[in-house]
């Protein structure tokens, strides 16, 4: 019975003999293959950047290239386990189609993020409406786009939803019309009303004079006047003028006198005797 223990230990330790190295190995491998790629990556990006790479490329090609090299330093420390790599990758290959079929979703997500970068409807820090949503692009991974909205919220899309759906990137253009309505009384003077919003739009340095800022009578409301301002600026000055042209209307129309009215309703009784 020892004897039959002991030649039982004796294979056991010939087999963690020749093993164990390989474990080492394979670990050994494991971290530095995982260190050698993230330092891969970070090299591949500094070399985008320095060449002007749009953002969204870069950040796309280093997520790919991340997942890539992973994939490779994990079938090498397969190999020095002594594991058959030939038939393991016969056999994925093998298993492509009912793999597709799984990560159809994954698939086309990651074909999406392709169709983005060589398209190019938009790019990092453009600010988009998708669907329902409207944000800056953050980034451009493989698989989804992010979005950082005003109130600094992170909104995560998958790129097929973004590439399925209707975008409209308010970035694309250097130039933006800016159209304000304002409600005056009927009883107001609308020329001196519109001589008062074309000095305002005079007055202001990041109005453009080509084309022409536009002043007319937009509708005739239930209550009041409507006044339609039309001006062209340049985009990234969009939103500040917007609130400021805003302000500025209601104090000089407070200044000047002229009325914005509220919602009015003229009701006539007739008494029946």
């Amino acid at each position: 019975m020892s004897q039959t223990f002991q030649k039982y230990w004796q294979e056991v330790a010939k087999w963690a003999e020749g093993i164990i190295p390989h474990i080492f190995g394979a670990v050994l491998i494991l971290a530095l293959g995982w260190w050698l790629s993230n330092q891969l990556v970070r090299l591949m990006r500094r070399g985008m950047l320095r060449s002007r790479t749009d953002t969204g490329i870069i950040t796309f090609l280093c997520s790919l290239t991340r997942a890539l090299l992973k994939i490779v330093v994990c079938i090498t420390a397969a190999a020095e386990l002594g594991m058959n790599v030939t038939s393991i990758i016969a056999t994925l290959g093998a298993a492509g189609v009912t793999i597709g079929l799984a990560m159809q979703a994954s698939l086309s997500n990651i074909a999406s993020g392709a169709q983005i970068i060589f398209t190019k409807p938009f790019r990092v820090g453009d600010y988009l409406a998708l669907q329902d949503v409207e944000g800056t692009v953050e980034r451009l991974e493989i698989m989804f786009t992010v979005l950082r909205t005003f109130d600094n919220k992170e909104i995560v899309i998958p790129n097929s939803q973004v590439t399925a759906g209707v975008i409209t990137n308010y970035s694309a253009m250097e130039t933006r019309r800016l159209d304000l309505n304002y409600t005056v009384a009927y009883e107001a003077d609308i020329a001196a009303v519109k001589q008062l919003l074309a000095e305002l739009v005079r007055q202001n340095s990041r109005a453009m004079n080509d084309p022409s800022p536009l002043i007319v009578v937009g509708e005739h409301g239930e209550s009041a006047v409507n006044i339609a301002v039309k001006v062209w600026w340049k985009t990234e000055d969009y939103w500040p003028l917007y609130f400021e042209m805003q302000e500025q209307v209601k104090l000089a129309f407070d200044k000047a006198g002229i009325v914005i009215p509220f919602r009015q309703l003229d009701v006539h009784m007739n008494t029946v005797e």
